[in-house]
């Protein structure tokens, strides 16, 4: 995906010094929103009840967008754009103290404190807008980041990092003055793909349901 993402916009820099026709973007987005997600623990076959947790969400990022103005018609109010995130996101962590009955054998029972969290990196998003009038546009993509899970876990368990997928969808509001430099606002819904993992020393294994949430973006940059 990423190797696809660099070709492309190698693509859109060779096309935009051919031809007038097609105009680059560059520009920094602002991002807050909340999002939800749900999970639930299988240990030693025990599953858990699911639990469901919300969280707020701020992140900065970056972008670069190709206007296919060399396109016939209404295609021409086509863009495709790609933006990545600079930093990393932390989760928050996640502590549950519960009585661990060793062997079945209640008196060897004993509580255990276990806690998890999770950095988001690499997150990177291409997408395609298109404009419904001057000012007006509609939004699709999706993206893809790399989770690095960190955990202190007193039953031994431990899981390892993994990637993800999802997709966004959004509306906007974009204006632009003649010498080239414009200014957005818009909303964007997101749904990132669950996973399960399972311990690397242990029968445990943890399931993250689908992750879902609602953003405002504001965003800042010069055509050309």
């Amino acid at each position: 995906m990423k190797k696809l993402t660099i070709a492309i916009l190698m693509l859109l820099t060779s096309f935009s010094i051919v031809s007038a026709e097609i105009g680059v973007r560059i520009g920094g987005s602002v991002e807050v929103g909340e999002f939800t997600t749900s999970g639930f623990e299988n240990e030693n076959s025990e599953v858990s009840e699911t639990k469901t947790e919300k969280g707020f969400v701020g992140l900065g990022s970056y972008f670069i967008e190709g206007q296919l103005g060399f396109l016939p018609g209404p295609l021409k109010r086509i863009s495709i754009g790609y933006s990545t995130v600079p930093h990393k996101l932390s989760t928050g962590t996640s502590s549950r103290n519960s009585t661990d009955l060793g062997l079945g054998n209640p008196n060897s029972a004993s509580r255990v404190d276990n806690s998890v969290s999770a950095e988001i990196s690499n997150y990177d998003t291409l997408y395609a807008t298109v404009n419904i009038t001057d000012w007006l546009f509609v939004k699709y993509g999706t993206l893809d980041m790399d989770v690095k899970t960190t955990e202190n876990l007193d039953t031994g368990s431990e899981y390892g990092n993994f990637s993800t997928s999802g997709t966004v969808w959004g509306v906007g509001l974009h204006h632009q003055t003649e010498s080239g430099f414009f200014g957005r606002v818009e909303w964007n819904d997101t749904e990132i793909d669950g996973k399960t993992l399972t311990a690397t020393n242990a029968d445990n294994s943890v399931t993250l349901k689908e992750m879902t949430g609602d953003t405002a973006k504001i965003s800042f940059g010069k055509a050309f």
